[in-house]
This record gives C-alpha cells, structure tokens and sequence, in this order.
C-alpha cells in the first residue's frame, strides 16, 4: 500500500499588533434616571404600533482602537509579516485563516466574507480563506487548520492568526462570549469550581497573577514582531497597554474583588478564589504566522523561525473543564512527537484566569520560569479571537531569544476545548 509523505511545516514569519486595553461602556450617573425611563417604556406596544425593533442598548465599549476597522488592524499586522519574507510575495499564499469572535459579527462592514475581503486587501488573491471562530483559541485554530494543510501537501505557503476588537460594541455582547451556554454563568465562576475540586488557594493564584504583572513589565519594550498601531487621533501604539497600567504590588492583590459568577444579576454570588485582578482583562489585538512547506523552504532559501511538530486538539462534554483541556492537548502532541513534559523549555498559555497555568505547573512538577515567561493575560489582556495569534509570535521571540529547543502554545476555550501547537527551534 502506497501512502502519501507528510510534509514538514516550518514558521518562516511572525508579525503582529500591540495589545491595548478596553475601557468597559458605563452610563453616566447623570443619565441613569433619564435611562430607567426608557427602560420602562412598554417597548414591545411601540414595536407593535410602529413596526419597528427598538432595542435600548448601554454606551460601547473604548479603546485605542475605537473606530478603526477590524480588517485595518489586521492589515497592519499582515503588511509587517510580508515585509519580514520578502521573498515570497502575497499571491503566492495559498491559503489563508483569520481567527475572530466578536468584531468579524459585530462591525456591520465585516458582514460580507470577512478572511476573503482581508486576504485580497493583503494582496493573497488566490488564497483560500476562512474565519475561524473558535472562541479564545480561535487564531490557534486558524494556524492548526494551516498547518495541516501544508502537511498534507494541500499548500506550499499558508498565512494564519487572528484579530479582535473588543470596543466599539455593548459590554452586554462581549459577556456573552465569556458566558457558559448551558448555565449562564460566566467562564470565572467555572474556572472558580475546578480551582475548588483540586483545593487551589486565592494566594497561590495571586502568586501567579502578580508573577505574570512583574515578568510582563521586564519583557515591555523587548518585544520583536509587533508593529506599530497609528490610532485615529494620531497617536501611535508601540507597546501592550495593560502592562503599564496593571499592578505590580503584591498586596494589591489580595484587596481584589471576587468576580461575580454571574454577569447580569445584581446578587449574584461571588467566586470563591477567583477575582479581577487573577483573571485577564479585556483588550484588543492580534498576531499572524507564514508557514512553508519543507521543500519551499529549501528552494527559496528561507529563514526558519521554527519548525512545527504537532497540533492537537483536546475536546470533551463538560463545560466547567475548559480549563483542564490544554494539559489533555499539549499530553497528545507529546504522544504524537515522543516526547515529554520536562523536554518542553517554555509554554505560552492564553491565561484567562490563574487557574489553567497553576494547575498545569502543578500537574506536571512545572517550574514557573517554563509557563509564560513574558507574562500573560493577565498582565496584557485577553482579545478573544486574537489572543492566541500574538501568543505564537510572542513564543518564537521567546524560543530564538533563549535559545528553547522545543516550546508549546495552547489556550482553553468554551466549551470544554483546547488546542495545543508544537514547535521545535531549528537551530538548537
């Protein structure tokens, strides 16, 4: 019996955009009692006399990025990847995958084949494209799916990440992608349950969380890939918000407040150990990989930034172990590579709550310099569908850096999911 060879994959380019924090939408306490009238008024009899839908919506979202388009912020990030292979040019990609959550359903000019409109505005002509939309893995997923393809010898050249703007939309809309379906609670209050069955204390999550803060202001500044952003009133974005705005006094921590388990009830319980301060904030940003084939690599004498080894993806049916998955993930592309939990140098884990990289250390005997050693989202902000994109270009910069031979990124995501990549430095 004949079977085909499998391509190797190699990362042959990374690019991606600064991280930049959300300011939530909140009604001005001038306005509230102007607002509960409209709240009261019998919405449903005005629909029916005036065959209109009114919907009365709180103040969007803001951030840096307020106002600029999605598809423009992704153009951003794609312009700097092609500029770092100028060998290959963008019609030459035959395939492309943008992971999103929120902006490619919320902003009305993304309606209409959102990867197909970015691809040709990058100048992928002939790329076949696709949104990936994944939840937090989303951009992880797009580069899985890419990666695959070149291994199966479906492309040569593939371009794959993600983008999200989590402003210029109603909070109410962002909640509901960090809310369980099944229950209504938000993703905090599952992740709150599991830190409880494995007895996981709020000073040991703070430990991380205050960890991530310190690391993430060393690496600030050090940073290689990111283009710079020029937002609608002239100002440029060279550097992850967040950063300089989190905090980086231990005892801030412990005054943090526990995050609600639910989004909308004005009682509603609070989370045992978790809070907003061991959690990841909103933010706005993203990242894209080049991937080439083996045999494109020799022959225009590309420069390898890494070489991928595995994908897998880890998929269950209970909601409340999101936050396990990336162990079950990154344990099957060690079985796939033959390798072990002590042969990986370095993990960048999406980290929405302390919970999934405590438990991960704790689970494998992991010391805290191989789990995020530039920080997290913790410290920089969790943008949905984009996380995981600048994730992959923030763990490269790390394996050339320090030299890691091989390295792991994965992330968790609703429901019950998680994908994990790995990689192997070609050099070491």
């Amino acid at each position: 019996m004949w079977f085909a060879r499998e391509n190797e994959v190699y990362v042959v380019g990374v690019a991606g955009i600064p991280f930049v924090a959300i300011d939530v939408g909140v009604l001005p306490s001038k306005l509230k009692e102007t607002a509960k009238r409209v709240i009261e008024v019998d919405i449903p009899r005005l629909e029916a006399e005036s065959g209109l839908k009114i919907k009365a919506e709180y103040p969007f979202n803001k951030s840096s990025y307020s106002g600029i388009a999605a598809r423009d912020l992704a153009l951003v990030a794609l312009e700097a990847l092609f500029k770092n292979v100028p060998a290959i040019a963008p019609e030459r990609v035959d395939v492309f995958r943008i992971g999103s959550v929120i902006c490619h359903k919320t902003e009305e000019i993304n309606m209409h084949a959102f990867a197909k409109v970015v691809a040709l505005r990058a100048g992928m002509k002939r790329a076949d494209s696709e949104t990936k939309d994944k939840a937090c893995s989303s951009a992880l997923a797009a580069a899985g799916e890419a990666y695959r393809m070149i291994k199966n010898g479906d492309a040569d050249f593939a371009v794959a990440g993600g983008i999200e703007k989590m402003c210029d939309v109603s909070d109410r809309l962002v909640r509901l992608g960090l809310t369980n379906p099944f229950d209504g609670r938000l993703m905090a209050a599952l992740a709150n349950e599991v830190a409880g069955e494995f007895n996981l204390t709020r000073e040991e999550l703070d430990d991380y969380a205050y960890g991530s803060c310190r690391r993430a202001k060393e690496w600030q500044g050090k940073h290689r890939f990111i283009a710079p952003v020029q937002t609608l009133n002239g100002t440029i974005i060279q550097f992850d918000e967040r950063v300089e705005r989190r905090a980086v006094d231990r005892k801030v921590f412990a005054k943090a407040q526990r995050y609600p388990q639910y989004a909308d009830k004005e009682d509603s319980p609070k989370c045992d150990v978790v809070t907003w301060l061991n959690s990841a904030q909103y933010a706005g940003g993203g990242g894209f990989v080049f991937l080439a084939s083996g045999k494109m690599v020799k022959k225009h004498n590309l420069s390898k930034l890494a070489r991928i080894l595995a994908f897998s993806v880890a998929s269950g049916g209970e909601p409340k172990n999101f936050i396990l998955k990336p162990e079950e993930a990154i344990q099957k592309c060690l079985d796939a590579t033959g390798l072990h939990w002590n042969d990986i140098g370095h993990i960048e884990d999406n980290e929405a709550f302390s919970v999934g990289p405590v438990l991960l250390m704790l689970l494998h005997h992991i010391e805290r310099e191989r789990m995020n050693r530039g920080g997290g989202a913790i410290s920089h902000g969790h943008a949905i569908g984009g996380t995981t994109g600048r994730l992959l270009v923030k763990d490269i910069d790390i394996m050339e850096r320090d030299k890691e031979k091989y390295t792991v990124v994965t992330a968790c995501n609703a429901v019950d999911e998680a994908p994990a990549m790995f990689l192997v430095n070609p050099y070491v």
